[in-house]
């Protein structure tokens, strides 16, 4: 008998554990709320329950992703640290292991620049074409993919769409010089040297400073007086 009350007590003990009312109670919490809690005990457990498993989610995905970056600089910089094949193809292993990344984007950037430098131009078109689909406007390395898509044209002798592809940077602070210079040097290869010589004097025009004291304004000058001699 004696056993069986002690069963009683326990099982109640239990159930009392149990009741978030009966706790919330003890907190001297206003009897509405109360009443208000105990009637929907079961879905805030489980509210509760989805809302920790939110968070222990989000908290493994953000180490994973931290996890993920760190590996990816260090694989990007044992890759640029090789030469020749060797380089490249770990470039590309870096570019596809870690694709979406920020080193994987830059590993493709790396590979499309050595083809330019390999003087496979076509090759490098396509693979700076690709990692401009695959960003967004506003990455740092936007305006630089740009850059290389323009030499690429360029080298192709795509001069109009070489020419697009600048015209963007003049817009862009930090590659205005890099803008003008590429469309005049188009169209000075196209032999269109009025329009060459508009652009430089357009360039000119926004260069601080004296030819003294700026290289840049001195090199645009000889250009226009080189340009200007030819006409």
């Amino acid at each position: 008998m004696a056993d069986h009350r002690a069963f009683e007590k326990l099982h109640v003990e239990e159930q009392e554990k149990a009741d978030l009312g009966g706790l919330l109670e003890q907190l001297n919490l206003p009897p509405a709320f109360v009443e208000f809690v105990r009637k929907h005990q079961k879905t805030i457990y489980i509210t509760i329950g989805v809302i920790a498993i939110v968070v222990i989610i989000w908290a493994l995905y953000g180490s994973y992703v931290e996890n993920r970056r760190v590996a990816s600089s260090s694989a990007l910089a044992q890759a640029q640290k090789l030469e020749g094949e060797e380089r490249f193809a770990a470039l590309e292993n870096v570019a596809e292991e870690f694709s979406g990344t920020g080193a994987g984007i830059w590993a493709k950037v790396e590979i499309a620049r050595n083809y330019l430098e390999n003087n496979d131009f076509e090759s490098g078109l396509q693979s700076y074409v690709a990692v401009r689909e695959s960003i967004d406007g506003d990455n740092p390395l936007y305006n630089l993919v740009i850059f290389g898509i323009a030499q690429a044209q360029e080298s192709l002798g795509n001069y109009d769409d070489a020419i697009v592809e600048y015209e963007k940077l003049k817009r862009v602070m930090g590659y205005e010089g890099i803008g003008h210079t590429g469309v005049a040097r188009v169209y000075e290869v196209q032999g269109k040297l009025d329009r060459a010589i508009n652009e430089y004097e357009q360039y000119m025009g926004t260069l601080p400073g004296s030819l003294a004291d700026n290289l840049e304004k001195r090199y645009v000058a000889e250009k226009l007086s080189a340009l200007k001699a030819q006409q």
